[in-house]
């Protein structure tokens, strides 16, 4: 009895020892390498979505500020010297003052009418507030064919009309490809009694009316072709352009030179806005703005603002040597007021296409 009392006291008498906790990992910690290849890819991954919160913040300032807009490219078209002296003074009073809205919207046969009597407060008013209508085809014609097809009396009218799709097709056909499809066969079928001093315009309506989205692609393959040593940009940025050139355009007789000048000055702003992409790219950068596009210098302006900012200038100092050397030599070459477009395109295309840079 005693035994048994002895035996069955003893595990209260002497408890085991408590085990001391020790974590263990059950998988290996990734070593260093995988760590910064892991960080590389979120940071590009955020990168990425910091410059598409600043590309819709961008496109949303841009539809605030339409009237802005309008005025300014109102001022710049009229800077490029492809108007008239009456268009230019049209121009320059359509951009301080605003046109009375309708009581009522117009109706197509009322825009016939004014384009009939050479109405151009009518369709001023037309063009500011019921700008829809401008682009809608009545019977057979578009308003600007009918006008074109009325003859030389009529070329007020006509310039004032392509101004006005010239200004706005940007925000109007960005979502209708079916409308820039029309534009460009009423512009083509108008040109028989055009002057050569209008195809600038006609031809930046038709860039235009791709939207933005022509823009920032051409950007993005010029810059694939500026990553390549052995590539062409230059020559690239002047196809692009050229694809927009319809056999009526070109055959417009004494227009040879004007539709030139406009490739040089659209070719030249597309190499300009896809070296800032490259360089804006590496340091986090906001693009350049669409509206100043093949106006004349107003393109080259802006990227020499954004490389003069001081604190734009302190990161562009970080890029790659060789970006860094592609906007030394934009910043020289691009802008030069001696020569012409077509001289300056000449010797960006000199440096940029014979592997110079």
């Amino acid at each position: 009895m005693y035994q048994h009392d002895m035996l069955v006291a003893s595990p209260t008498t002497s408890p085991a020892p408590r085990l001391r906790s020790s974590p263990v990992l059950l998988h290996r910690l990734p070593s260093a390498t995988t760590l910064e290849q892991e960080s590389s890819i979120q940071s590009e991954l955020e990168l990425q979505r910091q410059v598409q919160q600043v590309e819709t913040e961008r496109r949303l300032a841009e539809a605030l500020q339409d009237e802005i807009r309008q005025s300014e490219r109102a001022a710049v078209s009229a800077a490029m010297g492809s108007w008239t002296a009456h268009r230019v003074k049209e121009k320059e009073q359509a951009a301080s003052a605003h046109s009375q809205p309708f009581m009522r919207p117009p109706q197509a046969y009322e825009l016939y009418r004014a384009i009939d009597r050479k109405d151009i407060d009518f369709i001023m008013r037309v063009r500011d507030h019921s700008f829809k209508l401008l682009t809608q085809k009545n019977g057979t014609d578009f308003p600007i064919v009918y006008a074109a097809r009325l003859g030389t009396g009529w070329r007020d009218v006509v310039v004032l009309l392509v101004g006005a799709l010239s200004r706005s097709s940007l925000f109007v056909y960005a979502g209708s490809p079916g409308a820039g499809t029309n534009l460009k066969l009423a512009i083509d079928h108008s040109l028989h009694s055009t002057s050569p001093q209008l195809l600038s315009s006609y031809l930046q309506v038709l860039i235009m009316s791709e939207g933005d989205s022509f823009l920032h692609k051409a950007t993005y393959d010029l810059s694939l072709q500026l990553r390549d040593p052995a590539g062409r940009p230059v020559f690239a940025a002047k196809e692009m352009v050229r694809r927009f050139c319809t056999r009526e355009l070109r055959g417009v007789k004494g227009g040879v030179g004007e539709v030139e000048d406009y490739v040089a000055n659209a070719a030249l702003d597309l190499v300009i806005m896809a070296v800032w992409s490259l360089a804006a790219g590496q340091v986090n950068l906001d693009p350049l703005p669409t509206h100043t596009f093949a106006r004349d210098l107003q393109t080259w302006r802006a990227f020499q603002e954004a490389c003069s900012d001081r604190e734009n200038s302190v990161k562009l100092g970080k890029t790659a040597p060789r970006v860094r050397r592609m906007l030394q030599l934009l910043q020289e070459l691009g802008g030069d007021s001696k020569k012409g477009v077509r001289g300056r395109l000449r010797d960006v295309e000199e440096v940029f296409d014979e592997g110079k840079v």
